[in-house]
């Protein structure tokens, strides 16, 4: 009898330790999903953030790009008004390069 007194409360003290424990790991278990969300949606919105400064700055190179293209096509039309003899000599002498350098080294 005394035997089955000696297993009986190592039983209950194993039962009662086992659910601490796992009332123990419950609650680590929840405290580190609590962070693993916390943290995703930290980075979703770092994420969205980047993003948005991703478009921001290729909406602006865009429109830079635009502006430096419309500048130039100015200047070339306005040079070209003004001298029209010389951009024609000047495109047939880039031509006549270009006919040169894709010409045939046997032909030179």
């Amino acid at each position: 009898m005394n035997r089955n007194r000696i297993t009986g409360a190592a039983r209950d003290l194993a039962d009662e330790v086992g659910g601490r424990l796992r009332s123990v790991a419950g609650g680590a278990r929840r405290q580190s999903a609590a962070q693993f969300d916390e943290l995703y949606d930290d980075a979703v919105a770092v994420g969205q953030r980047a993003r948005g400064q991703a478009v921001h700055l290729a909406d602006d190179a865009f429109e830079l790009g635009r502006s430096a293209y419309g500048r130039g096509m100015r200047e070339l039309t306005h040079h070209a008004g003004r001298h029209p003899v010389a951009l024609i000599l000047a495109a047939g002498i880039a031509g006549a390069a270009l006919a040169w350098l894709c010409s045939s080294a046997s032909r030179r």
